[in-house]
């Protein structure tokens, strides 16, 4: 029976240059060329005997036998589509997708993107917390982790989301007290207390020297961005962490220093050949978040 089928790919072509009218947008639909999308239409009505397009100069209309072709192709990819996506939804009906980020991702950037992913998989229970601790995927029960490190993780499988770019802020009060770079000196050091490398690596980097006497530390970048906001001092913070408090102007960039910090962020998994369905689907829209900020 199945001998008479034609090629699935040259399915696909038909029904989205039928859609459009267009070979060449047909390609772009569909991620390949245009000369693609012409082979598998041709070989398409090869294999029908038939023609299912009647092509003239800058023109492309169906032939009579497309128009009858056209709504049989459709309903039965329709058909395969929602026999995929209630095979796919039936395996993560009822699962639960444990994931533990770190504190300074999850409270300003990822829950308020969580719904987004919500939608997308309504049927999926996760189960979000919070650690900065290192994973040990046997004794910790999580699906999924999300680390920043100055290194490659080991013991486990991971994916690099981005590099951390670091930013020197302050309330914009504190902003007009900073003729030169000098004058942070001045200045109260907001300390992450877990990082406290950070103010050397960045002074390093911008070439000051530092002699500020008065600091104050830490332990998130949360706790660092509202003491900036207040006006208690300057701080290094991620800009992803802060892009809300930039954009409403609670917190300014006094200097044009930008400076990417030992650290990177990863998406770790446990090691294995294959991950389950409901891990890949949350790390690849996770992929999708990040991607403006990937190198």
């Amino acid at each position: 029976m199945h001998s008479s089928f034609p090629p699935l790919n040259s399915l696909l072509a038909f029904e989205s240059a039928s859609r459009h009218l267009s070979f060449s947008r047909a390609a772009d639909e569909l991620f390949v060329t245009h000369g693609a999308i012409s082979k598998q239409i041709k070989g398409l009505e090869n294999h029908l005997g038939v023609a299912l397009f009647l092509r003239s100069h800058r023109k492309l209309a169906l032939t009579d036998d497309g128009k009858r072709y056209l709504p049989q192709i459709q309903s039965a990819l329709q058909t395969i589509s929602h026999a995929t996506d209630e095979i796919k939804s039936q395996q993560m009906h009822a699962q639960t997708l444990a994931i533990n980020v770190l504190p300074s991702l999850t409270i300003n950037w990822l829950i308020p993107r969580m719904e987004e992913f919500k939608q997308r998989y309504p049927h999926l229970y996760v189960d979000l917390s919070i650690g900065d601790f290192a994973v040990d995927f046997e004794q910790t029960r999580c699906d999924i982790a999300i680390r920043s490190a100055t290194r490659s993780p080991k013991d486990c499988s991971y994916i690099k989301l981005m590099d951390e770019d670091l930013c020197l802020v302050c309330a914009p009060q504190l902003a007009a007290q900073l003729k030169s770079i000098d004058d942070i000196n001045h200045m109260t050091l907001l300390k992450h207390t877990t990082r406290s490398e950070l103010w050397p690596y960045w002074s390093e980097k911008v070439g000051l020297t530092l002699t500020a006497q008065q600091q104050f530390g830490m332990e998130h970048f949360y706790m660092l961005s509202q003491a900036a906001a207040s006006g208690m001092g300057v701080a290094l913070i991620p800009r992803f962490f802060i892009e809300e408090q930039l954009a409403d102007g609670s917190l300014v960039i006094p200097f044009s220093s930008s400076f990417i910090s030992p650290y990177s962020y990863y998406v770790l998994t446990p090691k294995s050949a294959n991950l389950p369905l409901k891990a890949q689907v949350f790390i690849d829209w996770l992929l999708e978040l990040f991607s403006p900020y990937r190198n």
